[in-house]
């Protein structure tokens, strides 16, 4: 199978999987045992595919983005609360990661483990139909502590970062409307310091070849396909909201978790 081949798959799992609560990492890892990815890999593909899905959240936002920004320009509480809630939510994976950064990365090298997660995600997803409400609760500081701890869980490969921070963020209460756009925005800055730091500490070790190997056709491809997947990911993701069904997915990664767990044995 070609490199192009390979990271048209890996943009369309990424894409997929960003935004849909099924764990994109987990989903990463378990594509490349399964079909044997080698040529395709490292941190240059991977900080390729979290830019293709970070410019896909910033075009469906777009217009909310800017009304934010404006909103901070004329001092608007409800932007500046939005704002402070972001850089709150922020403080739990922050904090894990800087504290836990090998302990991490040594995760995602056990699919076994990825697959008791994605289970585990799938628990989480079931339950938040029984504990979880729409009481048209708004975002607050406080309530943003708390969805950014479920953030910072789900750093472990497996366990999904938007199916975490939904599922806590509808048991809180909060509204749906509010949910899918502070959930699919929180995780930027994450994401965006977070690939700029292992940039920063690949160079500082001396690794200046991030994207060594990646042609510039698989390279581009991997930044459409996933932020082209991506987009149509995220809309899909504020239907389901809407209508109350994200959590069916519980079904789908505990059966892949499962299937997974077993399949690693044969």
């Amino acid at each position: 199978m070609s490199d192009l081949l390979h990271m048209i798959i890996l943009a369309i799992v990424q894409g997929l999987t960003e935004f849909l609560p099924v764990s994109s990492s987990g989903h990463l890892v378990l594509a490349k045992e399964l079909l044997g990815f080698e040529a395709v890999s490292g941190l240059g593909v991977e900080l390729l595919l979290h830019l293709g899905t970070l410019v896909a959240v910033f075009a469906y936002y777009r217009r909310f983005i800017g009304d934010i920004c404006v909103g901070l320009v004329k001092r608007e509480r409800s932007a500046w609360t939005f704002a402070l809630s972001v850089i709150v939510s922020m403080i739990p994976a922050v904090a894990l990661g800087l504290l836990f950064e090998e302990e991490l990365e040594h995760a995602a090298e056990s699919p076994r483990l990825v697959a008791c997660l994605l289970m585990v995600t799938g628990l989480i997803l079931l339950l938040s139909r029984v504990l979880g409400r729409d009481r048209g609760r708004e975002v607050t500081p406080g309530r943003a502590f708390l969805v950014g701890i479920a953030q910072a869980f789900a750093m472990l490969p497996g366990i999904s970062r938007s199916g975490s921070t939904i599922s806590i963020a509808r048991v809180l209460g909060i509204a749906s409307d509010k949910i899918a756009s502070f959930s699919f925005l929180m995780v930027v800055p994450v994401i965006l310091g977070g690939n700029i730091l292992h940039l920063l500490k690949a160079f500082k070790d001396g690794n200046t070849g991030v994207f060594e190997g990646l042609t510039p056709t698989v390279a581009i491809a991997g930044l459409a396909v996933s932020g082209i997947v991506g987009y149509l990911s995220v809309a899909g993701m504020v239907k389901l909201l809407a209508r109350h069904r994200f959590w069916l997915f519980g079904f789908y990664c505990l059966a892949v978790g499962i299937f997974f767990f077993f399949f690693l044995d044969l």
